[in-house]
């Protein structure tokens, strides 16, 4: 390859060129460099082929194809536009369609199979002018989502669209309201999950439509989703849209997808595994010797994967590098109190050594499929603040919803960054309640947070809404809950994910409060910058540890946090059981009564002077 700076042209470096023909040290350090975000991994992504993934993915579920039949008979607006010296009808454009794509519309719909699971199919084409929503592909949804209510299956909606069909005007702007109609009927009379897959482009009627009314929104790595398209942005706003900023990654780190695939391959598994979990509803029992062949060891893995975004499914991450992480408690046995709840909360705000959500999706529960992805970029290992999955202890299915930390490793050395969740990830706990309840499962809550994300920009996205609706939405879900403080249980943010009032959970090694201690100390004091005195003395007068609130009648089971991990996952699956055994059977109207009455001061009061006896 020949040397550009071998010309004759004058290059802007020969300016700073050594004698010897080099370039210092200094010089290079003055050149600049554009920082590198995580906007880099998918602004210059490579694209996805939506025609070549459908069809893999029709092939994948051999999908026994209904009311293939239905097309357009009449041109009811007669939309028209010149091309040359001719005028181009809507039939010409259907006509050219058909002998492109094969097919005599965008959308079909039947029977589906997933490694053994059937579900409802509906999946738009963007071979067929390109995924365009018109009378006939809105019937097919209505038509779709009425035989998944018949035949009590799943409903899943996959595809590419462009949005509604110029050609049909409002006669095809009403499938919106039809399909978010019908997407709404199956899922009140169904307890089935309706799932929608974004693959390659999905824009205007669908992206507001069918697509966020369903229970879980998945996408494929290198589609696009939003609802005005790049151009019609640009127009408006008068200057260019940045690169992947409309791509499913930016909309997954936005919270506006849930969960995003590698492929077809992992996209039926996926889809098979969800539809897969039994949910029961029978009262559980442990045999005697459950969990007895459990792992025993001092530390936990943390791994390391490649640069980008994981797959979804656990056993598909490609990890690069494993760390032990020792659980290695700093409350000695020998320490004050004082001494010891200092030494809690350092370890809950900065200790890699704590046992996380995703530790215990994978040890507490026989199965799980989680609903979100990390991010590995550089050295950090990001999370979103609140994430979730479906879980499952001998048959029976939990929704587990919890806060999530991030983490840096760089050769042997591991750093913590807490969750503070932000407005996004409050929505997302309420719409993983909300499937929750459509799926008629209990809830497991994971708390471990100091406090939801304390910034302007959360403040004017609505953090107190979105903090008071995860409130609302987890105090009313109509069946059993369990909430686990494994961590701190701070101030709203904590108490979002932590319904009290049902069945309480603590690790011994947790805390909760009302603020932040640092941020008490500083009411309380009146000083921007407590000492760590002021703060020691906040924290042990407080009465945040698991034993105090327990006495204060919050907590009802306190779990020991050990040096063996899997022994701290095995204790809180037994407790997780109990918590749901006793609620079991109970309606929702009763539930949220015991919960109520439980809360009332004079209830409180006589389980407090009960735990002092």
């Amino acid at each position: 390859m020949r040397d550009p700076r071998s010309s004759d042209d004058h290059h802007p470096d020969d300016d700073y060129v050594t004698g010897d023909g080099g370039v210092t040290a200094e010089v290079l350090d003055l050149r600049p460099v554009t920082p590198r975000t995580v906007a880099s991994l998918y602004e210059t992504r490579p694209g996805l082929n939506p025609t070549q993934a459908i069809r893999t993915f029709l092939e994948a579920v051999n999908l026994q194809e209904r009311r293939g039949h239905l097309r357009v008979v009449d041109d009811l607006i007669g939309l028209q536009r010149r091309v040359g010296d001719t005028i181009e009808h809507y039939k010409d454009k259907l006509l050219n369609a058909e002998a492109r794509s094969g097919s005599t519309e965008s959308a079909k719909f039947g029977i589906g199979h997933f490694h053994g699971q059937r579900a409802v199919v509906y999946v738009v084409d963007w071979s067929f002018f390109a995924g365009s929503l018109g009378e006939v592909a809105g019937e097919k949804f209505v038509q779709a989502a009425e035989l998944a209510e018949r035949e009590r299956l799943p409903l899943v909606s996959m595809g590419a669209s462009s949005g509604v069909r110029q050609h049909e005007n409002v006669l095809g702007l009403i499938q919106m309201q039809r399909m978010a109609a019908a997407a709404n009927k199956f899922q009140h009379t169904t307890n089935r999950p309706y799932i929608s897959v974004l693959a390659g482009q999905v824009w205007g009627g669908m992206s507001a439509s069918a697509v966020p009314s369903a229970d879980l929104i998945v996408a494929l790595e290198g589609t696009d989703y939003g609802f005005a398209g790049r151009r019609v942005i640009e127009t408006f706003e008068g200057r260019a849209v940045p690169r992947g900023l409309q791509s499913a990654e930016a909309n997954y780190l936005d919270r506006n997808v849930d969960v995003l695939l590698k492929d077809v391959d992992e996209l039926i598994t996926f889809l098979g595994r969800v539809i897969a979990s039994g949910r029961s509803g029978h009262r559980l029992r442990l045999g005697r010797h459950d969990g007895e062949d459990r792992r025993r060891a001092t530390s936990r893995p943390l791994t390391r994967g490649v640069e980008g975004f994981s797959a979804a499914l656990w056993d598909r991450q490609l990890v690069e590098h494993t760390l032990q992480v020792e659980r290695d408690r700093r409350d000695r046995p020998d320490a004050s109190r004082r001494e010891a709840l200092m030494a809690r909360y350092n370890e809950i705000a900065v200790g890699a050594n704590r046992l996380d959500t995703e530790f215990f999706l994978q040890n507490v529960f026989d199965t799980a499929v989680p609903f979100y992805n990390h991010v590995q970029f550089e050295e950090e290992k990001r999370y979103p603040g609140i994430v979730a999955a479906v879980g499952t202890i001998a048959g029976q299915s939990f929704m587990v919803v919890g806060d999530q930390p991030s983490y840096r490793i760089s050769g042997s050395y591991v750093g913590k960054s807490p969750a503070n969740p932000s407005p996004e990830d409050f929505e997302y706990a309420v719409r993983m309640m909300d499937a929750a309840e459509r799926w008629e499962l209990p809830i497991v809550f994971l708390t471990d947070t100091l406090g939801a994300l304390p910034t302007m920009a959360a403040e004017r996205r609505g953090q107190s809404r979105a903090i008071a609706r995860s409130i609302k939405k987890a105090a009313s879900h109509p069946y059993p809950t369990i909430s686990v403080i494994t961590g701190a249980m701070g101030s709203g943010g904590g108490l979002a994910t932590t319904p009290f009032g049902r069945e309480t959970v603590m690790l011994d090694s947790a805390l909760g409060f009302v603020s932040e201690p640092r941020s008490t100390a500083t009411i309380l004091y009146n000083e921007a910058n407590p000492t760590v005195e002021q703060v020691a003395m906040t924290l042990e007068t407080m009465r945040a540890s698991s034993d105090d609130l327990r006495h204060q009648g919050l907590v009802d089971t306190v779990v020991h946090d050990g040096q063996d991990p899997y022994a701290t996952a095995h204790a809180l699956r037994v407790a997780i059981v109990d918590g749901y055994n006793a609620q079991h059977g109970l309606s929702p109207r009763r539930l949220r009564q015991k919960a109520d009455d439980r809360l009332r001061p004079r209830t409180l009061g006589k389980l407090a002077a009960e735990h002092h006896d």
